[in-house]
């Protein structure tokens, strides 16, 4: 069972994998080495690596000392001659067969530019509100004197501003860290719909005192199985986006109760009479950054991480998040599994294994 289960590992990764001997005889090859090289397994087995992979040169000085870890960067040559730029990963097996893990610089370079383009979005990100900061206390230095009173606290108040949205940044991209890197680990316990969402809006009213709040929660809702703190967080951020992304004066309603025909699965609706989302975002709304450019949204600050964390977050806890939208406004539906005996006692379990 474990070899079959091995084989199956090895003949779907990704990457090129070729198994040679210690004098570079391949053994055996899987899937992706044959597409990469365009010879079939029958062709490849019994004939040398050095045929198809010209060594250029290393690229990890460190690794030398440790051929387990070792990497180096070379030329494949396929069946109709044609050379790709590789990276080639390498490991030693007990039996002292020699495992090459081949991996085209194409996946490489968009590996690469995804991290440039973050690295670009965060710089930009906290160029503006740095900006706006420099600008505001630079005059305040240098004319603060001819300010009126009202004029200082004016700037001393966009300072703030600037300064709370760099927080929120800062903290946004931290939460991303923690969950890319699973550090964050979810404590559950049963937690009360009603109660959260009365918090939630006791936070909120004074951003929210310009629209009209609608709470409809199923009488006697079991509680849902979560993460507190985590919950919270993913309320937040749906009540504040359906704020501000709502004309003042709109209605907002927030809905628990349980999916239809499904008592053991709780949904919680968060509905605004906005903006929208165009049909052309949906698909990229819980994606990192994503920001819908449009006049009607170009006033509202944001880092385009909300959406993304919220629905790490409640991938973490087990649930989901979907979203419907049109011209008339945004519907964000949550699910999560109603607390039971039977999931306290499942999860007890996991933690002793």
């Amino acid at each position: 069972m474990k070899i079959e289960l091995y084989k199956q590992i090895f003949e779907n990764l990704p990457e090129g994998v070729a198994i040679c001997d210690a004098q570079q005889s391949i053994i055996d090859v899987n899937k992706n080495f044959e597409k990469l090289t365009k010879f079939s397994r029958e062709e490849l087995i019994g004939t040398s690596l050095l045929d198809i992979i010209k060594f250029t040169k290393e690229a990890c000085n460190v690794c030398e000392e440790d051929d387990n870890d070792a990497y180096q960067i070379g030329e494949l040559k396929d069946k109709d001659n044609k050379l790709t730029c590789i990276r080639i990963n390498q490991s030693k097996t007990a039996e002292k067969n020699i495992i090459y893990l081949v991996i085209p610089f194409s996946s490489i370079a968009f590996l690469n530019q995804a991290h440039i383009d973050f690295v670009s979005t965060v710089s930009h990100e906290l160029r503006t509100p740095l900006t706006s900061i420099k600008g505001f206390a630079d005059t305040l230095l240098s004319a603060g004197n001819s300010l009126t009173q009202e004029q200082q606290i004016r700037f001393i108040g966009i300072i703030k501003s600037q300064v709370d949205r760099l927080t929120r940044l800062v903290e946004n991209l931290l939460t991303v860290s923690k969950l890319e890197a699973k550090q964050s680990k979810p404590i559950y316990k049963a937690v009360e719909v009603k109660k959260m969402v009365e918090s939630i809006l006791c936070s909120i009213q004074h951003k929210a005192k310009n629209h009209k709040i609608e709470v409809n929660i199923l009488p006697s809702l079991p509680p849902v199985w979560a993460d507190t703190d985590k919950l919270e967080q993913v309320l937040m951020n749906l009540v504040d986006n359906a704020v501000k992304y709502s004309n003042p004066g709109t209605m907002v309603n927030i809905e628990a109760g349980f999916v239809p025909n499904d008592t053991d699965t709780i949904e919680i609706k968060v509905k605004d009479q906005g903006f929208g989302i165009p049909k052309e975002h949906i698909s990229k709304i819980f994606t990192k950054f994503s920001r819908i450019d449009s006049p009607l949204t170009r006033g509202v600050q944001g880092t385009g991480l909300g959406l993304y964390i919220t629905k790490s977050l409640v991938q973490s806890m087990k649930g989901d998040i979907v979203v419907e939208s049109s011209d008339k406004g945004s519907m964000f539906t949550l699910t999560l599994p109603v607390a039971s005996p039977e999931i306290y006692t499942q999860q007890k379990f996991q933690e002793r294994e």
